[in-house]
């Protein structure tokens, strides 16, 4: 018997540590996004923070190279290539070059980037932090390279991990003496857990979470330093993991880089509108009848995770449900895939997973959200215009994951009752079946043939209109003071133009 495909669907909510750091967001998104184990002790956690460091560290060594260090050309083996002044590509100082470009770009980007929060983005040491972890990722994915909007999706990861070092610090000032390396001056010493607990007056902290916090912040545990889980040190090699297994989906199908890219973001958008087909078919209908295709407002929401459309702590709270999602495809959890089905998936694209299926629903619920206005509104680009220009600050967040979540429950549902994976079902595919497996198609369909009816009764109108005017001109008798050919020579251009004038004007009217 073949697994269930929607296994996977909905986060464990209680899985491992998760559960004990719903006040550290910074550590639950570094679980979340498979950076650290969800389900393992604390030197398993501190073991895989200091290989993750030990990652970015040799990277960075690696891809950023100033050929300025090697004066004396001992580290060259060429130097008629390994000079400022060399055309290969390969030269060190080409290389350095191209660097120094695309930093310039960078920065162009990075001084924009939250202004109204600029004293912590528009620091020089978050600044600093911010262009290393870009270009080296670039570097590392030379034929990627950077695309705008990748800032966007980093800025909000280095937050929370700086959110959980300043709660960390608020942590240590109340509580010194527990985080003190008291054992050293006395042997004796041990730590009372349930004094500290009792104790506690930061808001929202329990004893455990507090223990852990210890725990987790040790120095003289498993990988030493290296492995303080919390710590303000390799905040740029934590921010460097998170924004790289984002980008990269982890082997998810969720995987930023490819949102960048035309044809998978065309999917993705195209996904959202079938889904908003089935949840309000007139609304779907008028953006449809209006010309407003999803990837025109649909880019801009998914390549930055909605992160232009709301303030920076909306943001966290719409990522923190995002993330809780697991990126796992729904047919992974089936243990038959037959020949021919990794097409479907493929075919998906991100909503093929519970993550994706999320992000696409809220993006339905901000839509849904608009209804009143978007159906109020005849004007192609005063209805585009609501959508690009969403109106967070008058919305509670609350109110659209709420919405996002219950249309979420409701399509698992659907896709449990629709069969297994093995029968080739797709989420969006099972779900748009509940309103007919070609209604996408057959909506097209009945819009083209109203515009084709449409255009048809308003030629025939016209049609009449000039009949009318012609029998009206035939029946009336030319003047007696004109001869025949004066009729022809001189009356006939002005009968001609008067005809015209007095059709333009009754059509005008018409339309008025």
């Amino acid at each position: 018997m073949a697994a269930d495909p929607t296994d996977a669907s909905m986060p464990d909510a209680c899985s491992g540590f998760s559960s004990l750091y719903r006040n550290l967001r910074g550590l639950k998104w570094r679980i979340d996004l498979g950076i650290l184990p969800s389900s393992a002790s604390i030197d398993d956690l501190r073991r895989a923070t200091a290989d993750s460091r030990r990652r970015y560290a040799s990277s960075r060594r690696k891809l950023l190279i100033d050929p300025r260090l090697a004066k004396d050309g001992i580290n060259s083996a060429d130097l008629t290539m390994d000079n400022p002044l060399s055309q290969n590509p390969g030269s060190m100082w080409g290389q350095f070059f191209r660097n120094a470009e695309l930093e310039r770009t960078l920065d162009q980007d990075l001084m924009r980037l939250y202004p109204e929060r600029g004293s912590y983005f528009q620091t020089s040491g978050c600044q600093g932090m911010l262009r290393r972890i870009l270009l080296l990722w670039c570097l590392g994915h030379v034929d990627f390279g950077y695309r705008q909007g990748m800032h966007e999706l980093l800025a909000p990861l280095l937050y929370v991990l700086q959110t959980d070092v300043e709660r960390l610090f608020e942590v240590r000032k109340a509580y010194e003496d527990h985080f003190a390396d008291e054992f050293e001056n006395d042997p004796t010493y041990k730590f009372d857990l349930k004094k500290f607990g009792n104790s506690c007056a930061t808001p929202g902290s329990d004893p455990e979470i507090l223990q852990m916090m210890v725990s987790l912040t040790d120095a003289y545990g498993a990988e030493g330093e290296l492995g303080v889980v919390l710590s303000d040190k390799f905040m740029e090699h934590d921010a460097y993991s998170m924004f790289d297994a984002l980008l990269s989906g982890s082997g998810g199908p969720v995987s930023m880089t490819e949102l960048f890219d035309p044809s998978p973001s065309i999917k993705a958008c195209g996904a959202i509108y079938r889904l908003l087909s089935v949840a309000d078919a007139s609304l779907y209908g008028h953006l449809v009848e209006l010309g407003i295709e999803p990837q025109y407002f649909g880019l801009r929401w998914l390549r930055v995770l909605f992160g232009r459309e709301f303030d920076l702590e909306d943001l966290l709270i719409i990522w923190d449900e995002i993330f809780s999602h697991q990126n796992v495809s729904f047919y992974r959890a089936a243990a038959i895939v037959e020949e021919g089905e990794e097409e479907e998936e493929e075919e998906e694209g991100i909503s093929g997973s519970p993550r994706g299926l999320f992000i696409c629903f809220f993006a339905v619920s901000m839509i849904l959200n608009l209804r009143s206005q978007l159906l109020s509104t005849e004007i192609p680009t005063a209805a585009l215009q609501r959508l690009l220009n969403y109106p967070s600050s008058d919305i509670k967040i609350e109110r659209l994951l709420e919405k996002a979540k219950s249309m979420m429950a409701a399509a698992t549902s659907q896709l449990r009752s629709g069969g297994s994976a093995s029968e080739g079902t797709t989420p969006v595919k099972v779900v748009a079946a509940a309103a007919g497996v070609s209604y996408w198609e057959e909506k097209w369909r009945e819009k083209q043939k109203e515009k084709e009816n449409t255009t048809m009764r308003s030629m025939k109108g016209w049609s009449q209109r000039v009949l009318r005017l012609q029998l009206s001109r035939t029946i009336s008798d030319p003047s007696p003071s004109r001869t025949d050919d004066e009729r022809v020579g001189i009356r006939e251009p002005s009968v001609r133009r008067s005809l015209l004038k007095d059709l333009e004007q009754q059509l005008d009217d018409d339309e008025e």
